[in-house]
């Protein structure tokens, strides 16, 4: 999964090819969940909306099309049962990430903090809550305090290094920020959040994989990252 900010804040073509490129490896990495964050808002969501159609797996609880609407522009969540753990991973957008978002006046976003409804019934079905999201370390702390029972925060926001724990909850950072796919590793075998990492080094150009991101980056002719 990731958390969002996956492309840089630029709108040039360089930009727009390594964001095709790298929506391109999601899918045939077979991410399982990815939310949008603040750099991500910054390019008309009718390109997130034909990712989605396309097989980008974009969840987000709490963004709407159309001011009225009471139906998510995206998934809300992703669920999943693995080795026997039921495991919820839901999207949510921090209201401030819609700042510089073309697309305001046709688009909106609730509080991630009032989702109570939601959360509520997926701390019934299931064993692991996951949120994904441009979280800062205050907006993680409000959200822990908001759903306790949250197992794990995951967030790409620039400003989180290291991991955290409030209460029961750990808060971790993931992002890419428009260069490379990063993802958490996080066993199953168990609910213990203590023990989810960050990892990129699957997708290290010196390992031979031919579907690898930096590797598609190489073969596009466009600069690769220093």
């Amino acid at each position: 999964m990731d958390a969002g900010n996956i492309v840089t804040m630029a709108n040039d073509a360089e930009a727009a090819q390594r964001r095709d490129i790298l929506l391109d490896f999601y899918r045939q990495e077979h991410y399982d969940a990815i939310t949008l964050g603040e750099q991500d808002l910054n390019t008309p969501i009718s390109t997130w909306i034909a990712a989605r159609d396309n097989g980008v797996p974009i969840i987000a609880a709490n963004l709407f099309h159309g001011k009225r609407s009471k139906k998510p522009l995206f998934e809300p969540y992703k669920w999943f049962e693995r080795n026997g753990v039921r495991m919820a991973i839901v999207g949510l957008i921090p209201e401030r990430a819609m700042r510089l978002c073309p697309d305001t006046a046709d688009v909106k976003v609730t509080s991630p903090y009032e989702q109570q409804k939601l959360m509520k019934k997926l701390k019934k079905r299931t064993d692991h809550i996951t949120i994904i999201g441009d979280f800062t370390k205050e907006e993680a702390a409000s959200l822990a305090m908001a759903y306790p029972y949250v197992d794990l925060i995951v967030t790409s926001s620039p400003l989180v290094f290291k991991q955290e724990t409030y209460g029961t909850t750990v808060l971790a950072a993931c992002g890419g920020k428009g260069y490379y796919g990063d993802y958490m590793q996080m066993p199953v075998e168990s609910h213990d959040s203590t023990s989810v990492r960050a990892v990129r080094e699957t997708l290290d150009v010196k390992i031979a994989a031919d579907t690898t991101y930096e590797q598609k980056i190489a073969a596009s002719k466009i600069k690769p990252r220093k």
